[in-house]
């Protein structure tokens, strides 16, 4: 099963992802709302693909052959990046969202690429800085599964509260209210972000805090073993399902698809070219 879900993620998420990615920087473009978080998301979502292949290869070899026994080592310190990372800007992605329902004025007055920039930089250290040191001092086995289980459960209640308390401000908002097409997209987010955590990310986290807790983590179980084949399988497909992210990002279908060349009719391509001869004229008009 575990060969499977590895070329399935590889085959399938990777180019997901980097349709996914293209189409992000497209409306990182186009808006003043860049869309940072859920880029840095797609770029963890990279990182735990990237790893596969390095499970794939090292199927065809002995698991006594040297380089391979260090290269998922390394594997296990990237894992850690990459599920920590998406993790962190699954939660950012959430605040965003109700900072915009909640707090618009702020929002669309103090909040900038730059400063989404800042922050994704600081998650990317605190990621790397917990996976660095998880790597190279927690050799208990035991103890290295019992801290990540909690890092990986405490999203948990802030995810919920962010989705929650989004609800009540949509609820309040007028503009909003008006406006569905844009309350069905914060939601939609919302609900896509702690829909992935709940089933993908939290019956792994759960599963190996029990286990942790028990102590028997090296001891032989057929439980054990196929709850650790099955919620690690849900945890690296979510990769492909963070994709999904963009289509809530965007207007409509027809949005949606405007981003990618080749779907674009000749209708569109001609206002395009009409958008563009108006904004040349209008710079040679205020020469």
């Amino acid at each position: 099963m575990g060969i499977v879900v590895d070329w399935v993620i590889f085959f399938v998420g990777l180019p997901e992802v980097c349709l996914a990615g293209y189409a992000l920087l497209c409306l990182l473009k186009k808006e003043t709302a860049a869309p940072i978080f859920a880029i840095n998301l797609l770029l963890s979502d990279l990182i735990q693909i990237g790893i596969t292949i390095v499970f794939i290869v090292s199927r065809f070899f002995d698991a006594s052959y040297q380089p391979f026994i260090r290269a998922r080592c390394i594997a296990r310190l990237l894992v850690r990046l990459g599920l920590t990372s998406s993790l962190g800007f699954m939660l950012l992605i959430s605040a965003e969202r109700y900072l915009l329902v909640a707090f618009p004025v702020w929002y669309h007055t103090k909040n900038n690429a730059k400063f989404s920039i800042l922050i994704s930089v600081c998650m990317w250290t605190l990621s790397l800085a917990y996976s660095s040191l998880d790597y190279v001092f927690l050799t208990n086995k035991r103890v290295s599964l019992l801290l990540f289980s909690i890092i990986c459960l405490l999203p948990a209640p802030f995810l919920v509260g962010f989705f929650t308390a989004t609800w009540k401000a949509l609820s309040r908002s007028i503009a909003m209210r008006r406006e569905k097409k844009n309350r069905r997209r914060v939601l939609g987010v919302l609900g896509l972000v702690l829909g992935t955590y709940i089933v993908l990310f939290f019956p792994f986290s759960f599963r190996n805090l029990y286990y942790s807790l028990k102590g028997d983590t090296d001891a032989e179980d057929l439980v054990k073993d196929w709850s650790l084949v099955v919620t690690s399988a849900l945890v690296y497909i979510s990769p492909m399902i963070d994709s999904l992210i963009y289509i809530f990002m965007r207007r409509d279908i027809k949005d949606t698809m405007e981003a990618f060349a080749c779907c674009r009719t000749p209708l569109m391509k001609l206002q395009e070219l009409q958008e563009k001869l108006t904004d040349t004229s209008q710079i040679d008009t205020a020469l």
